[in-house]
């Protein structure tokens, strides 16, 4: 008896594992990558940690061969929900800015509340004033 109990909690533990692994794999590629390109500059934004309770994540890419990519990424990103709250970025990690390829993941605060969508806007890269990356968020 005490055998079965023992094989019935291994599959629980190993059930509950794989669903959590399919959980951050899901997360993963849950979100499309969204692209801007103007001014000779292409900006590549995905989302890749959008869960409640945590900061939310973006992995940005920009890549060009005519200007230098010299922003500080913190300085000109804001997330914006759906219920009008604004969210300023906490960190950069990935390359420092010059160059002309920069790659990287931006991350932002727990979101607030229930947001159904966000936009993150990155200003003044190559005299664009905004380039803007919307999603829904799947409730």
């Amino acid at each position: 008896m005490m055998t079965l109990k023992r094989f019935k909690i291994g599959q629980i533990v190993a059930l509950t594992m794989v669903l959590y692994l399919l959980g951050l794999a899901a997360e993963a590629d849950a979100y499309k990558m969204k692209s801007n390109r103007q001014n000779r500059v292409r900006v590549d934004v995905r989302p890749v940690q959008l869960v409640a309770g945590k900061p939310a994540k973006f992995e940005v890419r920009m890549n060009t061969h005519s200007v230098s990519l010299n922003q500080d990424l913190v300085a000109v990103c804001i997330l914006k929900d759906n219920q009008g709250r604004e969210y300023q970025p906490m960190n950069w990690q990935g390359s420092p800015p010059g160059g002309h390829h920069r790659q990287g993941v931006l991350e932002f605060p727990t979101l607030d509340g229930n947001p159904t969508s966000i936009i993150l806007v990155i200003r003044d890269i190559a005299e664009v004033p905004e380039r803007t990356f919307r999603w829904s968020i799947g409730n």
